[in-house]
């Protein structure tokens, strides 16, 4: 029996069925009615008395429901449309009884019926139909989960406005996640202790500990668009240390045809654990700067270069040229930004010279953000060569180019690597910042009228190509283990769109020569960066996914820095912008070690170029790499 129900409660139930069971109910209010009204006397009562009237209702209520599609709902999803249809449904055919009966009895001078018992009639079977598909959808949401024997899993919404509601009811519709909904958590007072649809609200700063304690097999969903950053992130926290998944709907512009599908709720990123709050932005100057500009990105395939255009794109640029050497991924970013017709598409390596003056001839651009270069730390170890070539010569190529063609301003994209570098790829982005500085210093000496160079410094950005989140997540994913290089790591994290932004503002807020650091937050180890994403997954640290240490790479920082000891800062109209003073190189000093950097490229011997570069920038102190001893040579000569 129990079975049965079980079948009856998980499938649609056939529309000619609902239509039957109304014309049944319509039948058994009549009877109700007649019996409350007294309208049938059983003295001298035929069967036909009876027959005739209930025949004539019945026809008009078909025909209503019909007309109407009254029974065409699916029942186990009821909702206050459906009780609409029903009361217009039934409104519409008492009304077209009660004219019969106003004919009837114009013509016959007697009552078909009366019209107490048709208005009676009317309310008793609106109740009578609304029961019905409410019981069914009861009767539905408490069987349904069971299908092929699935365990019920409970769910708390957090969040009781409208998109927590709606979240409730789709897990009801949707049987496929087997999901049962036991509390709604809110901060709003006036809400609290009220229910909604049989689901009580709940304080959320006392009762979701409780909840958690409380329940297995339980998950919660976080349905409030709006929520401070760090309520987010202290609910899911506590959530991490129960082992409880912690899930989020989608905005609602993200909902498909404005209907909100459980296959759209997420599990909670480590993004939303590192999050800050939203970056104001002085949209108004950005604007004035770039609308109508011709705009040139270098590494515009790259997670930099690609996000630094779609921001460039919102403030209406006369022309986005997109510059890359990488072919496929510069394909990708053709086709999602091509519905912009002032877009232009350039394969090209910021090495080669003759390449980019065609392009600069060309193009004529105003603004320059250059984002292009090596940037993996390992790999730059192994190929010094590689990395001085794109990230200085590269650089060097495109900075006077942007001199020769009057940029009006040049914005170089360098990294938190820079300062104190350990490893070649960190020195070669200073090497590029001192030429960019010194290069501006000149042309300010020379004319007021220059291209003005502007240097960015940031840590690591979440989610970038080859970052560490994309290689935890693809080891988790893969069963583990996953490898952190040391206990100890620390690193400074910020969202793409973040670092791309304050890119944007400090690039269009920059007077020449400037090297603006960014406020970073709290440095983060890797080892719990590594833990919150195994337990965000669903999984326990060392019970399912193990953590492997597998030693400091070549040219690793255990803490990475954003100043070193000789810089300080100065701050800007934005907090998280700042300016970091520094000691200022003269041009042909600067032009003088970096010709002499030239000369050494083509040397097979890697020890030759590496140690040019000590003799740039003394702060380079290598760490845990095989040019170690050349520090060794420096202190003792």
């Amino acid at each position: 029996m129990l079975n049965q129900i079980k079948r009856v409660a998980h499938n649609n139930t056939p529309r000619w069925v609902v239509l039957i069971i109304d014309l049944l109910l319509a039948t058994f209010s009549f009877g109700v009615a007649s019996l409350i009204t007294d309208v049938f006397t059983f003295t001298n009562f035929t069967i036909t008395d009876y027959l005739f009237p209930l025949l004539i209702v019945s026809a008009i209520r078909f025909l209503a429901f019909i007309l109407t599609k009254s029974y065409t709902g699916i029942i186990k999803y009821t909702s206050t449309q459906d009780a609409v249809r029903i009361f217009f449904a039934v409104a519409a055919s008492t009304l077209v009884i009660l004219t019969v009966e106003g004919l009837y009895f114009t013509a016959s001078g007697s009552h078909l019926l009366k019209p107490s018992f048709i208005v009676i009639d009317a309310f008793i079977l609106v109740f009578l139909m609304s029961a019905f598909r409410i019981s069914f959808k009861l009767l539905y949401t408490q069987y349904a989960p069971f299908k092929n024997g699935m365990a019920q899993k409970s769910v708390i919404i957090y969040g009781a406005g409208e998109a927590g509601i709606i979240a409730k009811r789709s897990f009801e519709r949707n049987t496929k996640y087997s999901r049962k909904v036991i509390a709604f958590l809110d901060d709003n007072l006036k809400l609290q202790g009220k229910s909604v649809e049989g689901v009580k609200i709940h304080n959320s700063d006392t009762n979701l500990e409780k909840f958690i304690v409380d329940n297995t097999n339980i998950e919660l969903v976080i349905a409030i668009n709006e929520i401070a950053v760090f309520r987010k992130k202290r609910i899911i926290e506590k959530c991490l240390r129960h082992n409880i998944v912690v899930k989020t709907i989608p905005p609602v512009s993200a909902w498909i045809n404005g209907e909100f599908n459980p296959q759209s709720i997420t599990v909670v990123r480590i993004q939303d654990l590192l999050e800050r709050e939203p970056i104001k932005l002085n949209k108004s100057n950005i604007n004035k700067e770039l609308k109508g500009q011709v705009i040139l990105i270098t590494g515009a395939a790259g997670s930099i270069g690609s996000e630094i255009a779609r921001q460039c794109l919102t403030f209406g640029p006369k022309l986005l040229v997109l510059l890359d050497q990488a072919e496929t991924p510069l394909y990708e970013i053709e086709n999602e930004l091509n519905k912009h017709a002032n877009l232009e598409i350039v394969l090209a390596n910021v090495c080669n010279t003759s390449r980019l003056e065609r392009v600069f001839k060309h193009f004529e651009p105003a603004y320059v953000f250059h984002a292009a270069a090596y940037k993996h730390v390992p790999l730059m170890e192994e190929n010094p060569y590689e990395a001085i070539n794109t990230n200085v010569f590269g650089t060097q190529n495109l900075a006077n180019l942007a001199v020769k063609y009057r940029a009006k301003k040049f914005v170089f994209v360098s990294t938190d690597k820079a300062v104190n570098p350990t490893n070649i790829m960190g020195a070669s982005k200073r090497i590029a910042e001192i030429y960019v500085q010194s290069l501006n210093a000149k042309l300010h000496l020379e004319s007021d009228k220059h291209t003005l160079f502007v240097t960015t410094r940031f840590g690591n950005v979440l989610g970038s190509n080859g970052s560490v989140i994309p290689l935890f997540k693809k080891q988790i994913e893969q069963g583990g283990p996953i490898t952190v290089t040391h206990p100890e790591v620390t690193r400074f994290f910020m969202t793409i769109p973040e670092a791309c932004q304050l890119v944007l503002e400090a690039g269009v807020m920059g007077h020449g020569g400037e090297i603006y650091i960014f406020d970073m937050g709290e440095s983060v180890k890797i080892i719990d960066l590594a833990h919150k994403m195994i337990r965000l997954s669903g999984f326990e640290v060392g019970k399912d996914i193990q953590i492997k240490f597998t030693g400091l790479r070549p040219g690793e920082k255990l803490k990475e820095e954003l100043l070193n000891d000789k810089e300080n800062t100065i701050g800007t109209h934005n907090p998280k912008i700042m300016v970091a003073k520094m000691p200022e190189y003269n041009y042909l000093e600067a032009n003088e070690l970096i010709a002499e950097l030239y000369k050494q490229k083509d040397n097979l011997k890697n020890r030759h170029l590496v140690k040019t570069m000590k003799s740039i920038v003394p702060e380079y102190i290598s760490n845990n790499s095989i040019y170690e001893a050349l520090d060794k040579d420096f202190i003792d000569s």
